[in-house]
């Protein structure tokens, strides 16, 4: 039972990653019909962008082909998912069109529920299940208290766009940082959300 679902999500996975190739295709295409004559060094940049995430969605899809794990599966949907930001982020800019967002099933949260435990919550001393209080989680980000879900999540993206493998040409000696990175993201969206 447990592989038919592990098979299932690997496939909407592959799906997801052929359908932002095709939308980074498209993306292409668009930047050559409105800009290549008016503004070629505008539309080089973005031919260069979105050809750049297609290169790296191949190489997940190639890679997702011989994941046979929940833990390989988690990384691999973490990278897609930080691609496609990365795609809205431009393909949004082209099309002058606000930037779509998503809710993200959580793969962490499915193995807690999974297995019996909650879902995100926090213990009686303040921390949230990753073992950060909300004091540690704005030190991590680099944050105040106070900020507000879109700073957040400026400085997450920021942060996870320096560390990523994926930027840092397959260099993945920061991921231990990454993952702290997450937690407190996590929780410091876990607060915004409940408050």
């Amino acid at each position: 039972m447990g592989g038919s679902n592990f098979y299932k999500s690997r496939a909407k996975m592959r799906d997801l990653i052929e359908s932002l190739i095709r939308k980074s295709m498209a993306g292409m295409d668009l930047a050559m019909d409105k800009m290549f004559a008016l503004q070629p060094e505008t539309y080089l940049r973005y031919e260069e962008r979105f050809s750049e995430l297609a290169r790296l969605l191949e190489c997940l899809q190639v890679e997702l082909e011989s994941v046979d794990s929940w833990g390989e599966l988690d990384r691999i949907q973490r990278r897609v998912y930080f691609l496609e930001e990365r795609f809205e982020d431009i393909d949004s800019v082209l099309r002058k069109r606000p930037r779509r967002s998503r809710s993200r099933f959580s793969m962490d949260n499915l193995f807690r529920v999974s297995q019996g435990g909650p879902g995100r919550s926090r213990s009686a001393n303040g921390t949230d299940e990753n073992g950060l209080s909300l004091e540690e989680a704005c030190e991590v980000l680099g944050i105040d208290m106070t900020a507000k879900l879109p700073e957040i999540r400026k400085k997450f993206r920021t942060l996870m766009k320096e560390l990523h493998p994926d930027i840092r040409m397959g260099d993945r000696s920061k991921e231990g940082q990454m993952r702290k990175i997450l937690a407190a993201y996590e929780v410091l969206k876990q607060r915004q959300v409940t408050s």
